[in-house]
């Protein structure tokens, strides 16, 4: 993990496991969070396997990256065996980006990186130029399809780019980035779309449930009050019952 994460992981500060059963689908999450303090970079890796019969979408290689003044790397790396297809998909994109400087950075990298594999970052990344995947929020990044097979490699060796790809973007200026924009759409109307999503595919898998798993996945870490007047609310409060 350490070489795969190309110096960007830091201490172990959580471990998530989050299981659940509906109907016949079962889900299984395992969720790690690191935090290297000294540069404020925060990490979350996810190992996810939905399943139902022989039917199944395992997410293998998925990131969470942040880190204040620059855009999140979010990641999906899918393995899955879905009405006897097998498909193997690999998303990356960086949301709510604000800097031209961070966009160059990422994208020259990527282009370079992905040509090493035989890959056309331009042709990859038009879905998400189009606004096809997600809306409501500035992304820039690519979608990797191979169907027909599971090809754990490739997957492997993409997310070893894209970490070096975003690692590059690190090394410049900060900007801010209003990474809630992403994550509300993620817990929100992205949520509802998988919810329709794995309905359509055969699976039972409940709203609250995928709402619950965003949460956990890419949710605020920490609660900031809106003004004195909450906090001291706040304050009184601890004071009653303490």
């Amino acid at each position: 993990m350490e070489k795969e994460m190309q110096g960007l992981l830091g201490k172990e500060i959580g471990n998530y496991t989050y299981t659940y059963r509906f109907y016949e689908t079962e889900v299984s999450q395992k969720i790690k969070e690191y935090y290297q303090e000294e540069k404020d970079i925060r990490v979350v890796v996810l190992e996810k396997e939905t399943r139902k019969g022989d039917s199944f979408v395992r997410l293998p290689k998925s990131l969470w990256i942040t880190k204040e003044g620059y855009p999140p790397l979010s990641t999906d790396g899918v393995i899955q065996q879905v009405l006897g297809k097998k498909l193997t998909l690999y998303y990356a994109g960086l949301p709510t980006i604000q800097s031209e400087k961070h966009i160059q950075i990422f994208e020259g990298t990527m282009r370079k990186e992905l040509k090493d594999l035989d890959l056309d970052y331009d042709q990859l990344s038009q879905a998400i130029r189009g606004g096809g995947i997600f809306r409501g929020c500035t992304i820039v990044g690519f979608v990797y399809m191979k169907k027909g097979e599971h090809d754990l490699e490739i997957l492997k060796r993409i997310q070893d780019k894209v970490v070096k790809a975003y690692g590059e973007v690190l090394k410049s200026k900060p900007l801010k980035c209003p990474v809630h924009l992403w994550t509300d759409m993620i817990m929100g109307p992205q949520a509802e779309f998988e919810y329709h999503l794995f309905k359509k595919e055969g699976f039972e898998v409940p709203l609250n449930a995928q709402r619950a798993f965003f949460t956990l996945l890419m949710g605020p870490r920490e609660a900031y009050l809106k003004n004195n007047e909450e906090l001291q609310r706040v304050e009184d409060l601890i004071q009653r019952i303490t």
